[in-house]
């Protein structure tokens, strides 16, 4: 399901780009990303960040729109570790669909908003490395705050830096006696369809 619709907001790319008051592109990367609460410390655990992106341009230096991207998050327990927790992994696969607003200065390109998170499946192994999905349940929707910056390399490429976490609780209350807000570090590369990102004209003053 999430593999059709991305397929199919491509595939609707060209017709966005054909104006000018929309920008259209591509995102992909990936996360590094633990979760808080879970006593597995560090950011350890690899996961896809890939997508789409269009905004609405709102004059040279303002964009505000959405991505949607598919986004595998979660927390791993690093190799000799020392830590003291009753998990090993946890492996989050989610459709995410974040509004963000963009300031663009220069080459920079500064980005911040909220995202929504559909959590369509998941694993979660214990210290043992024992798969105990069945008995840890997780929320299905989530929200976390994001904040990042693009360097433009030229008009339509550019390199993303991004940080996450989640506003809201992981696990299901009740479940499990603890509070788990994930965290992510998001390192991507963009291109923007068409004419791509102009920078804006210095002004005298610069």
């Amino acid at each position: 399901m999430v593999q059709k619709t991305l397929i199919l907001l491509l595939l609707a790319l060209p017709s966005l780009v054909a104006g000018q008051t929309f920008q259209a592109s591509v995102i992909g990367g990936f996360n590094f990303s633990q979760i808080d609460g879970d006593d597995l410390f560090g950011f350890h655990k690899p996961g896809v960040n890939a997508g789409i992106r269009v905004v609405a341009v709102l004059g040279d230096r303002w964009r505000v729109g959405p991505e949607i991207l598919y986004s595998q998050q979660g927390a791993k327990r690093q190799d000799n570790s020392l830590n003291i927790s009753p998990y090993d992994a946890f492996r989050l696969n989610t459709l995410e669909v974040p509004l963000m607003a963009y300031y663009k200065d220069w080459r920079l390109v500064a980005e911040a908003g909220f995202s929504y998170q559909r959590l369509f499946s998941y694993e979660v192994d214990d210290s043992f490395g024992q798969d105990i999905t069945p008995v840890t349940e997780l929320q299905d929707n989530l929200v976390a705050f994001k904040a990042g910056v693009t360097y433009l390399l030229n008009p339509n490429w550019g390199i993303n830096m991004q940080w996450s976490k989640h506003l809201l609780d992981i696990d299901v209350e009740d479940q499990i006696n603890t509070s788990f807000k994930g965290r992510s570090v998001s390192l991507r590369l963009v291109y923007t369809f068409g004419q791509g990102e102009a920078l804006p004209k210095r002004t005298k003053e610069e």
